[in-house]
């Protein structure tokens, strides 16, 4: 298996190169307004194609755990439901290394190309580094192929960016899957997207609870420029 690293950059352009190596993501272009993802520039071999993007809608999001609280609500529902001061909190007697989410779609078709995550609980600074965030997960696709046979894809690990103190920051990440295992799925129906936590960030928490305050998916929606090599040279530029 491969590993990545996340390239985040808000309100910026993250500027990629659509290649793989064996410790970094390098992905296409995603452009960032206002925290929320705007377009993304794709290469079909020829050209650099820009497309707008489009929220997916989540049918169904489980959790292998939830932390139980009389007071409090830290299902998996938190994190689909477009606020990121909630969050899901595992209920594992860890750190909650193991846990998995398993997200479906509601439309058959959908192909997540860009996700948000938010790897905290982010209702506040201080609730954030109180509790552990997620600094590496691992990402599994289900798809089926022609004779509806379940088949895993797997990418080994996501690593997200840290500040120089070492921590998580309080922010949300970006990881663009487009060009990196959707174009070469050994199945054609996608089915589902889940994830696993591999690694967390306890520097400073004084809970032993990992949490997650959102996750979102993007797919692209209308092409809306086509650039030759020589015109995305200059725009990357």
């Amino acid at each position: 298996m491969m590993k990545y690293d996340i390239l985040r950059v808000l309100i910026f352009v993250i500027l990629c190169t659509g290649l793989l190596t064996c410790s970094t993501l390098y992905s296409q272009n995603i452009k960032i307004s206002r925290d929320s993802l705007v377009n993304i520039i794709e290469f079909d071999g020829a050209f650099y194609n820009k497309y707008t993007l489009k929220q997916l809608i989540v049918d169904t999001c489980k959790a292998s755990s939830v932390l139980r609280s009389k007071n409090q609500n830290y299902s998996e529902n938190n994190l689909i439901d477009n606020n990121d001061h909630t969050a899901w909190v595992e209920g594992a007697l860890n750190a909650g290394i193991g846990e998995k989410i398993r997200i479906t779609f509601k439309d058959e078709n959908a192909l997540p190309y860009a996700i948000r995550i938010v790897p905290g609980y982010s209702k506040s600074e201080e609730i954030w580094y109180k509790n552990n965030r997620v600094s590496k997960i691992a990402i599994r696709t289900f798809g089926t192929d022609g004779d509806s046979e379940l088949i895993i894809d797997e990418w080994e690990e996501v690593s997200f960016l840290k500040k120089s103190t070492s921590k998580i920051p309080p922010l949300p990440q970006y990881i663009d899957i487009s060009s990196n295992y959707l174009h070469n799925m050994g199945y054609s129906d996608f089915v589902a997207i889940e994830f696993e936590i591999i690694e967390v960030d306890d520097v400073g928490a004084i809970y032993n609870d990992t949490c997650i305050s959102e996750i979102s998916f993007y797919e692209i929606d209308k092409l809306i420029k086509t650039y030759s090599l020589e015109e995305y040279q200059k725009i990357k530029n």
